[in-house]
């Protein structure tokens, strides 16, 4: 029996034999071809194989999520510059139509892994996957996996396309080597409730008959004894039945056994985001990240469509609070029409309030646009990236500004609560005196642990040390508390620490107001708190 320490992505404990997919990766070596015409007429005919099959799982998926995930791959499949590449390359340079696809697609794959924005990274799994599909029509393979029933996947990475054929064969768990939180297959394995770690090197895996994964703590265990799979098998059950019962009561008050009552509030990316908020039981929003607002465009949005998605936010929660985070650009959120100057470590350089507010003109559209939104709802508004008094006293300037801006030209407007997150160590340490000036402070976790460690929360490399138990960490969450509060702002946390059942105890105890996590974990946090 063996333990292996990977990234947890998707929650659940999994238990099965060991299946080892190797990645149906098609070597395809350059090779020309005399008839263009032909070429091109068959590469069309395959892309239409894959089209038609993409629109049929769309369908098949309606308003759920994972049809996001098939729309993307058929934007991806249309993309008029990725078309003219495979074009001038069976043309000109008489590839055949197999070679044209395969390195046109792999160009551009290992363009977007080259970038330091992790998002824009994962997305390169997706031409990957897309560029099998093809490469499978234009050789006539199904592409189906012989998985057995049952399984734990084992795999250097699960591509999109892959897991929507093996989930149907009752697959247990998945444990990968490469890969993220925000990755595509992350997402589907978080949608359809099926455990999954990553982080963990293939190799470790061969000849293992057995593996046991948990999606909690992201341990993996490889050839468990009888007595470890006995008691994983018991905390599974404990957690199925934790979940039914969180589901169940997930539209009850957060209130502890004492009468303390603490918000339990969402993490959402857009509007569309705002029924699954609702339907999880959210008290609230408690962070809208408005940086998607910004990507997959050519140009910044402006005042007006703004305000329109602000606005329905604000609606859609009813008059409960949603907290708007200002645009928190650069490091690993970079956005391709912004212009962002070559650091050398971009994740202490200019990012999130240190670019707004050098770029007023971009900064002040969004707050006109959040003023105006307010009208129309609760809104608090948060400035990431906080470090010292000066940068809440410039952010406060500017929102006045704004304010004075659209007074000036006669458009309505509503008040605000204005909040900074702490995710810098050093505003840790004085958030007394950012809370002198503030309504609330919220504190974005995967940032200030990472900073506080020094460890990249996505290197697996350093896993061990990126530790959210860590006593300096846990000082550093008393002193905002106790801060925020010697000063009548309130204190939340909107980073992964907020949904993990284990710490939600010692936040309550700390004195933490509200807690905003993804949407499926509203329900067992409340849970978690009434039994407080």
């Amino acid at each position: 029996m063996k333990t292996y320490q990977g990234v947890a992505v998707s929650e659940g404990i999994g238990l099965g034999p060991c299946f080892m997919l190797d990645a149906e990766e098609f070597v395809i070596e350059p090779s020309t071809a005399d008839d263009a015409a032909a070429e091109l007429q068959r590469t069309e005919t395959a892309k239409a194989q894959v089209a038609e099959q993409l629109q049929q799982q769309l369908e098949q998926f309606g308003d759920d999520p994972q049809a996001e995930i098939m729309q993307a791959h058929l934007t991806m499949l249309n993309d008029p510059q990725l078309a003219s590449g495979i074009k001038t390359s069976i043309e000109e340079d008489h590839e055949s139509a197999e070679y044209a696809v395969s390195h046109n697609l792999l160009s551009y794959a290992e363009m977007l892994e080259s970038l330091p924005d992790e998002y824009l990274r994962e997305r390169a799994q997706d031409l990957r996957d897309l560029r099998l599909q093809w490469l499978g029509a234009l050789f006539g393979k199904s592409g189906l996996l012989d998985v057995p029933a049952g399984a734990i996947i084992c795999a250097n990475e699960l591509l999109p396309s892959q897991f929507l054929q093996v989930r149907s064969t009752g697959i247990q768990g998945i444990v990968t080597e490469q890969g993220g939180t925000t990755s595509h297959v992350s997402i589907l394995a978080r949608n359809f409730g099926i455990p999954m770690v990553t982080g963990v090197k293939q190799s470790s895996f061969e000849g293992v008959q057995f593996v046991a994964i948990n999606g909690q703590d992201g341990q993996v265990i490889a050839d468990p004894d009888e007595n470890t799979k006995q008691a994983l098998e018991q905390s599974r059950e404990e957690f199925e039945s934790m979940m039914r019962d969180a589901h169940e009561n997930r539209y009850l008050e957060a209130v502890t056994k004492s009468g303390q009552v603490i918000e339990v509030a969402a993490n959402i990316g857009g509007p569309d985001d705002v029924e699954a908020a609702l339907e999880n039981g959210a008290d609230g929003i408690g962070l809208f990240r408005t940086e998607f607002l910004f990507m997959d465009r050519s140009s910044a949005p402006t005042e007006d469509e703004q305000y329109d998605v602000y606005k329905r936010v604000a609606e859609g929660m009813q008059g409960k609070r949603v907290v708007i985070r200002t645009l928190d650009a650069g490091a690993d959120k970079k956005v391709s029409y912004l212009h962002f100057d070559d650091e050398e470590n971009p994740f202490l350089g200019v990012r999130g309030l240190r670019y707004t507010l050098k770029h007023s003109e971009l900064f002040q559209t969004q707050l006109k646009a959040v003023l105006r939104a307010a009208a129309h709802g609760r809104i608090s508004l948060m400035f990431p990236m906080v470090t010292n008094v000066a940068d809440v006293e410039a952010a406060v300037r500017a929102v006045d500004e704004a304010r004075a801006a659209l007074s000036a030209q006669g458009k309505a407007f509503g008040d605000l609560e204005l909040g900074a997150m702490i995710e810098v160590p050093a505003a840790a340490l004085i958030t007394d005196l950012l809370a002198e000036k503030l309504d609330f402070v919220s504190v974005g976790t995967n940032d200030l642990i990472q900073y506080t460690t020094a460890s990249d929360r996505m290197n697996p490399e350093v896993t061990q040390w990126y530790e959210p138990s860590h006593p300096g960490l846990w000082r550093l969450l008393e002193q905002v508390a106790k801060g925020a509060h010697e000063h009548g702002a309130w204190v939340g946390m909107c980073g992964e620490l907020a949904g993990t059942l284990e710490f939600v105890p010692r936040l309550v105890e700390l004195g933490f107001d509200e807690l905003s996590m993804s949407p499926k974990r509203i329900g067992l946090v409340k849970t978690a708190i009434r039994k407080l």
